[in-house]
């Protein structure tokens, strides 16, 4: 087994990192773990600091170093946090501070992987845009929308969001009090469906082949024409719009983005309808459908039977199967660190 070697070193403060000082460091002793196996240490010349290859591991300072592993199952199998921590023995806290490095991370590795693929060529083919609704703390007061864009053809999530809705209406006194009260603390509730939209359609902009006009299938929401405009221009995409009130079968040509939704919410405890896991607050809702879109690209076959490929392999987004353990084994510093890790 090759020994390691620090690519960088991991203070963020460290010159090497932010100006041009070449990376260079020595070795300096070993020390012992928890298991009793010696840990290289290294120093650095940059910024006169020690670390040790443990520092560039994903469970680095972390209490229970196979956690996230454990966790990891049960997130993106509809069991809550609460439900979580009870079966793992752990605080509930504990596992809200995992889900925030593990949301974080998956987060990183992903758009690492499309970096990779824009700089191979680009990710070609037909993409479908929908949003679900769910909502924080309350359904009435609180609604939220979350856009997701896939790939039509291989069911690659490319990427997911969440933002506010306005408060519904017709509400009964009681609620309307209540939404005066939060507007008095907070302001009045914006709708972000065109922001959450804008930000999928971006990041579809970064990862098309050059000079390949994006082609869209969604349904015949009012914004979307618009928001395409304002990101591809007047002639730099194709618009093919759907009625959302057909049946919703594999005869739609909107199921692809119809079952991976209904994927969504049958992976998610905080996505099911009208139960207590709903997420108090969407940036931790965030977090969740990271980790949901890490496992479904990358280690969940596209079909449950047999050893079938991943949604990443038949993209040619990656070119094997993910382990959890291999997802989590290094710290992702910057978009460009994981490849020297691995």
């Amino acid at each position: 087994m090759p020994r390691f070697q620090p690519p960088h070193c991991p203070w963020d403060a460290c010159p090497s990192r932010t100006d041009s000082v070449p990376f260079r460091f020595q070795k300096r002793g070993f020390y012992c773990g928890r298991q009793q196996r010696r840990i290289q240490r290294f120093w650095c010349h940059g910024c006169r600091r020690s670390f040790s290859s443990q520092s560039f591991k994903f469970h680095y300072r972390l209490k229970y170093g196979r956690l996230h592993l454990d966790f990891w199952p049960l997130v993106v199998s509809k069991v809550t946090l609460r439900q979580s921590a009870r079966m793992l023995g752990v605080d509930r806290r504990t596992l809200a501070d995992r889900l925030l490095r593990m949301g974080e991370h998956a987060r990183r590795f992903h758009r690492l992987r499309l970096q990779e693929v824009a700089a191979r060529g680009g990710l070609p083919g037909v993409f479908q845009l929908d949003e679900l609704e769910t909502f924080e703390t309350d359904r009435r007061l609180q609604p939220v929308t979350v856009p997701v864009l896939i790939h039509r053809a291989k069911y690659f999530v490319v990427h997911l969001t969440a933002g506010t809705l306005p408060c519904r209406g017709s509400l009964p006194p009681r609620l309307r009090k209540k939404k005066e009260e939060r507007e008095k603390l907070f302001g009045k509730r914006r709708s972000q469906s065109r922001q959450g939209v804008e930000a999928c359609l971006q990041t579809l902009k970064e990862v098309l082949p050059p000079r390949q006009p994006a082609v869209l299938q969604s349904d015949r929401k009012k914004i979307y024409p618009s928001v395409l405009k304002s990101v591809f221009g007047a002639a730099g995409f194709q618009h093919l719009q759907e009625c959302s009130k057909r049946k919703r079968d594999r005869g739609n040509p909107l199921f692809p983005i119809n079952h991976t939704l209904a994927q969504m919410r049958d992976n998610l405890s905080r996505l099911v309808r009208r139960n207590w896991g709903h997420s108090k607050k969407r940036s931790w809702l965030r977090l969740h459908m990271w980790l949901w879109l890490l496992w479904r690209n990358y280690v969940r076959p596209i079909t449950a039977e047999g050893e079938p490929p991943t949604p990443g392999m038949l993209l040619g987004v990656t070119s094997r199967r993910w382990t959890a353990r291999e997802l989590f084994r290094w710290r992702i510093f910057s978009f460009s660190d994981l490849p020297d890790l691995q």
